[in-house]
């Protein structure tokens, strides 16, 4: 029986992954995942480029002194709005900054601009203009701006969370579950990808009655499992691909398109010339210390990649034998794609609700909406990437257990299930099948 279904995984394996289409796709995959990657490292950096803004103060001289930084600077001019416009198009000014006349009563001033400038920057252009507008309007209150520097106290959050297997307090860190959330996500792509790529390949079969000369000679369930795991062999080879070139085009594009924006962006903290000059020396230290090891490449470093690429193996590999032998009970019950509707909407919606609820699970990953979800076989797969990249206590490890003891259960009594009925439907013509009748079939 094994030799058997051995010879139909290789038949599945081999004439899929020597398709054209296979092929573009490998290469096609990572090409685009690390394209993104990158344009979003080059645009996180874009903000490192020299802004010149024009001043226009209504209340001239009161923005004088407004002060920007190595990379933001501003130049106030008393003229009229009108006439910076005129100047902005033949100066190498980037943008115009409007003050009104009632700029302390309403506290909205406005910005025009050649090109775009990133969302940091127009943060940074405001922080600016408000904290002048703090340090001017002191003068009201008669205190003076040492002192109210002295006064502000910046406040940073560092979370830590407590293992009771070894006794101590961990550093938290976000990115792990980004790349959980990343990952649950791929495995519901992977999932709804390749059955659908079983259900289609099984009723290609049928209608081309290639079937009834492979029925001869192999039972329905042998034949069902060897396209069943050929396809999930298939799926396995393009991630696997997708993750090496990933890999090796990111290396080589931060490198090459991004030079020494890269490095530069790599060495750069996250606490701004603002909030450091409002600190000590001994505080800024410390807070720079902590910007640095915190950054998004030695974030990544963190990550516990042998683990997160553990897991998402399995739950792939559950998942997709569980929703694929569903798809292959679906493919043998129909003629045509047309009459599969009716049948994968109800069987993908838990799929789909997982994917959806995946975003809530990612804000709250220890309610209890998102313990059931990570326990319920259908939705397991992508909840539960999310919950192990937060990482989860030892205390609580019977939930991961229990969520993958239930997976495989669920799994082989879905293929029981689903034998029953390919065994029937798959030699059955002109018929159109519904869930009571299948019911029918299981039951013979």
């Amino acid at each position: 029986m094994g030799g058997t279904i051995g010879l139909i995984l290789g038949r599945e394996y081999f004439s899929r992954v020597r398709k054209k289409s296979f092929i573009i796709m490998s290469i096609l995959g990572p090409l685009i995942i690390a394209g993104v990657m990158i344009f979003a490292f080059w645009m996180s950096l874009e903000e490192s480029e020299n802004q010149k803004i024009l001043v226009v103060d209504d209340n001239h001289p009161f923005f004088t002194e407004l002060e920007g930084n190595e990379t933001l600077l501003f130049e106030v001019q008393d003229i009229s709005l009108d006439q910076a416009e005129a100047l902005l198009d033949v100066s190498d000014f980037t943008g115009i900054l409007y003050l009104p006349q009632n700029i302390l009563q309403s506290k909205v001033g406005e910005l025009y601009f050649k090109k775009q400038p990133s969302f940091k920057v127009q943060r940074r252009i405001e922080e600016s203009v408000q904290q002048y507008m703090e340090i001017r309007k002191l003068e009201e209150f008669d205190i003076t701006e040492s002192d109210y520097r002295r006064l502000k106290a910046p406040f940073t959050l560092l979370t830590f969370q407590f293992d009771s297997s070894s006794g101590r307090m961990e550093e938290t860190n976000i990115l792990p579950a980004v790349v959980g959330l990343v990952f649950g996500i791929l495995i519901y792509l992977f999932i709804f990808m390749y059955s659908i790529q079983v259900m289609r390949g099984v009723i290609e079969e049928k209608t081309s009655r290639i079937i009834e000369v492979m029925i001869s000679s192999v039972k329905p369930f042998q034949l069902m499992m060897g396209k069943i795991l050929g396809v999930g062999a298939v799926g396995l080879t393009q991630f696997l691909i997708w993750v090496v070139l990933s890999i090796v085009i990111f290396s080589v594009g931060q490198s090459v398109i991004l030079g020494d924006k890269y490095v530069a962006g790599a060495d750069q903290g996250n606490v701004t010339e603002m909030v450091q000059s409002e600190m000590d020396a001994d505080n800024q230290l410390n807070i720079t210390k902590m910007s640095q090891d915190d950054n998004l490449f030695n974030s990544i470093r963190r990550v516990n990649f042998p683990v997160m690429i553990a897991v998402f193996l399995f739950y792939f590999l559950g998942g997709y034998l569980l929703y694929s032998a569903l798809m292959a009970a679906v493919g043998s019950a129909v003629d045509s794609d047309t009459d599969t509707q009716q049948f994968i909407i109800p069987i993908t919606f838990p799929l789909l609700l997982a994917y959806i609820l995946s975003f809530s699970v990612f804000e709250n990953p220890s309610s209890g909406m998102a313990v059931w979800l990570s326990i319920i076989p259908f939705t397991s797969p992508v909840i539960m990437m999310i919950r192990v990249a937060f990482g989860i206590e030892s205390q609580d490890l019977w939930q991961v257990y229990l969520s993958m003891g239930l997976l495989i259960i669920t799994f082989l009594g879905t293929v029981w299930v689903s034998s029953r009925v390919y065994r029937t439907g798959i030699l059955m013509y002109g018929k159109k099948a519904s869930f009571r009748e299948m019911i029918k079939w299981i039951r013979y």
